[in-house]
């Protein structure tokens, strides 16, 4: 946004701290200091116009996070000229959008619209979650175009429409099955890893085990992180414990063999 913080912005996004709020500082600047602590950023506190478009020359990829229709047109022809793709993202009220450009541009969806008939922040507000989601959405686009994939050039939106879910021999709220509510601890895969979650009760001894087992470990009030013949190993508080395995009887097999249990 070409503007400056506002009290109101500390609810519209997660960036901005009450101090920045309070201070007013330009949103490019503000912005920056959060992101910095991630990523290389370069805040310029200015308004985008014809004669400062040069600021984007040296990207790759342009994501659109601006606040007016007469910037996101002045950012399409831009790309649209120099042959860069870009990614609108916007949210008004309950609704949100999503667009990757590339052979497209923003006056194929909106064509000389009158801006002083349309609503605007002040009039609709924002709804926190919806921009969210609407960013998040944009984000995986571009992470999507950066590694080489194709990407839809199609418009995407979100809204607060509901759905209904039909009666039906559902598992739990019709039979009363409560299968997970009913089993035992088990050990479980941890998502996209080669890692397994094995639970187990354990004494205050088993972390002193871990360490004096381990090739290296750390550890706080709530869990030991240990190394252990260069696998990893976190054993909780409460006994659950983070393994790196081949599977999951493999994990339970280093549990015991490295606790004793």
């Amino acid at each position: 946004d070409r503007d400056y913080l506002e009290p109101n912005d500390c609810y519209s996004s997660n960036i901005y701290t009450p101090d920045q709020c309070e201070k007013s500082l330009p949103k490019a600047k503000a912005a920056e200091k959060e992101l910095s602590k991630f990523t290389d950023v370069k805040a310029v506190v200015e308004s985008l116009h014809p004669e400062n478009t040069d600021i984007l020359d040296s990207v790759t990829l342009v994501m659109d996070g601006t606040d007016n229709l007469e910037a996101r047109h002045l950012i399409s022809e831009y790309c649209q000229k120099e042959g860069k793709p870009w990614i609108y993202t916007s949210a008004l009220g309950e609704k949100g959008y999503s667009m990757f450009f590339r052979q497209k541009c923003f006056n194929c969806i909106f064509e000389d619209i009158n801006t002083g008939k349309l609503e605007t922040c002040e009039t609709s507000g924002i709804m926190r979650e919806i921009s969210t989601i609407a960013a998040a959405k944009s984000s995986l686009k571009a992470v999507e175009y950066l590694s080489d994939r194709e990407v839809s050039e199609k418009l995407e939106t979100v809204s607060g429409e509901e759905f209904d879910i039909n009666d039906g021999e559902c598992r739990v709220c019709d039979r009363k099955d409560y299968l997970q509510l009913n089993s035992n601890r088990q050990t479980i895969a941890v998502c996209g890893e080669k890692k397994y979650q094995v639970e187990k009760q354990v004494s205050e001894s088993e972390p002193e085990k871990l360490k004096k087992a381990a090739d290296s470990f750390t550890e706080n009030e709530y869990l030991v992180r240990a190394e252990v013949e260069g696998r990893s190993f976190t054993l909780f508080n409460d006994g659950r414990a983070i393994i790196e395995a081949e599977d999951k009887g493999h994990a339970e097999a280093i549990y015991s063999e490295t606790l004793g249990i």
